[in-house]
């Protein structure tokens, strides 16, 4: 009579002792902890989650040095037909480049084709290259301000109207 008294204390305390050595604790029904702690994917689905986290912002760090790329080239090409008074061929070709940059921006914001035309084109040729810088910086601004988790419209507007003046100076200016 003696032993059976502690074997049955060490039976009653087997479970919590076999708890304390795997560190699993069991969760009361509605503990605070549950309600705070939310449902965790697999590893695997982790690892999906952040590598498209990571390629998310890459890709909004892309569209920042494009949208930098587009202010320098709207600017060089500025300095250049105030030198000049005419676009050259060089600048014909940048002006070629910052329509890539500005369809890949518009790309990435989520944008596409605007079917409607802008009415304020320039009818001058050097009004119509200061807009082209003039729009070239308030893109690299209006992206600078916008995260890579918004679709902004502001970004898409810009691009559009900054692609069909590059595309009505690419045909004024050739001969």
């Amino acid at each position: 009579m003696r032993f059976k008294i502690p074997a049955l204390i060490l039976l009653a305390l087997l479970p919590a002792l076999a708890q304390a050595q795997t560190g699993v604790v069991p969760a009361e029904h509605g503990s605070k902890d549950e309600k705070r702690s939310p449902i965790l994917g697999s590893p695997e689905e982790e690892m999906m989650r952040r590598a498209e986290i990571r390629a998310a912002e890459e890709s909004h760090k892309e569209m920042l040095e494009r949208a930098e790329e587009a202010a320098q080239l709207g600017d060089q090409i500025r300095a250049s037909y105030e030198r000049l008074n005419s676009l050259s061929r060089d600048d014909m070709k940048k002006l070629e480049r910052l329509e890539k940059l500005a369809r890949k921006i518009r790309g990435a914001s989520g944008g596409s084709d605007d079917k409607e035309r802008s009415q304020s084109i320039p009818d001058k040729l050097g009004s119509a290259v200061s807009r082209v810088a003039e729009l070239s910086g308030i893109l690299k601004k209006s992206v600078q301000k916008t995260s890579r988790f918004v679709v902004s419209a502001a970004v898409i507007e810009n691009t559009n109207e900054l692609i069909e003046l590059i595309q009505h100076l690419r045909l004024k200016s050739t001969p």
